[in-house]
């Protein structure tokens, strides 16, 4: 799936995105619905030793409602933190289902306490959609469908103008996103 979406890949069909990237990206980022100075606060407040604290604050800024985990499925989700490296996501398959339940959260998690992952999002794989590269809808975190989505977001860093990297205190992962999902959003 991933192959055929990135071999049929039409740099040109990005230029209408990549030309208004920053105006997307302000779009997204710093609507109400994403708190940007919160979003930005939160970057600096997650820092290892990572506690369950830390999974509070990012739920918060998520607004997703309160984790329903037993204590062995945070204390799992805490040291796959620490396991996981960008970008490999093999080892979400080794997670339990109740830890794999939801790909937003873990997504954020990871985005949290690695700056490098990119937060699920639909509108953000609409954006990508719109581009030509079709990532399948998941609830579940499933490594392939997540490792595609972050890796068609990198292809868009790599093959992007220089013009699209303005100076921000966002990672350059949630620049791209949050672009793609205002993009997303457009008709």
């Amino acid at each position: 799936m991933q192959h055929v979406a990135l071999t049929s890949f039409d740099k040109a069909r990005c230029a209408p995105f990549f030309d208004r990237l920053t105006e997307y990206f302000h779009e997204h980022h710093h609507s109400d619905e994403e708190d940007a100075s919160a979003y930005e606060e939160l970057l600096y407040k997650v820092r290892r030793p990572y506690t369950p604290e830390m999974l509070d604050m990012i739920d918060d800024w998520m607004g997703t409602p309160k984790r329903d985990w037993r204590e062995e499925t945070q204390r799992e989700v805490l040291l796959s933190l620490y396991a996981i490296r960008y970008p490999d996501t093999l080892l979400i398959e080794s997670l339990t289902e109740s830890a794999r339940s939801d790909i937003r959260r873990l997504s954020a998690y990871l985005h949290f306490t690695h700056h490098t992952y990119a937060i699920w999002d639909e509108d953000t794989r609409s954006g990508l959609s719109k581009l030509g590269i079709e990532i399948p809808s998941i609830e579940k975190a499933d490594p392939f469908a997540y490792g595609a989505y972050i890796t068609s977001i990198e292809l868009l860093k790599d093959v992007a103008p220089f013009t699209c990297f303005l100076e921000h205190d966002v990672p350059r992962q949630r620049l791209f996103q949050a672009a793609l999902a205002a993009y997303g959003r457009e008709s």
